[in-house]
């Protein structure tokens, strides 16, 4: 079967006087989320709506469990959009690791009310150990 060719949307509607849309910041995410949510999760489907946490300690809990028993990798991000508000603000991107250090998948990236990965690090070694004994327990 022969692959079908490749055409450029936007040349294609130019030359037929037909509108084009704004083009999107690939680098932003929108997820829609209530405007007093203050720890969430943003998960990797674009089209899944954000896990809501009451405070910093149950997100690190849930990351905890996502993680599993693999490393992570925080990386802090600038732009985080939240649909329905014009401001773009802080967060940390989650990554699990495999054994060779390198990014195995994509847990989600956390909304900490404003702070960085300093703020989620100190939550995550809180919470290890409460992971590790209902792991041992299983």
């Amino acid at each position: 079967m022969r692959p079908r060719p490749w055409i450029e949307g936007a040349a294609l509607l130019a030359a037929h006087d037909r509108p084009i849309p704004p083009p999107r910041k690939p680098t932003r995410w929108r997820h829609p989320m209530s405007a007093d949510v203050r720890y969430a999760l943003l998960t990797a489907n674009p089209h899944a709506k954000p896990v809501v946490f009451s405070d910093i300690d149950a997100l690190a809990r849930h990351i905890q469990r996502e993680r599993g028993l693999q490393s992570l990798e925080l990386v802090d991000v600038e732009d985080l959009e939240v649909e329905g508000s014009a401001d773009v603000r802080p967060g940390v991107t989650v990554y699990a690791l495999d054994a060779g250090h390198d990014r195995d998948r994509l847990i989600g990236h956390a909304w900490l009310d404003g702070r960085g990965q300093d703020h989620l690090r100190a939550a995550l070694r809180r919470n290890r150990l409460v992971i590790a004994d209902q792991q041992e327990a299983a």
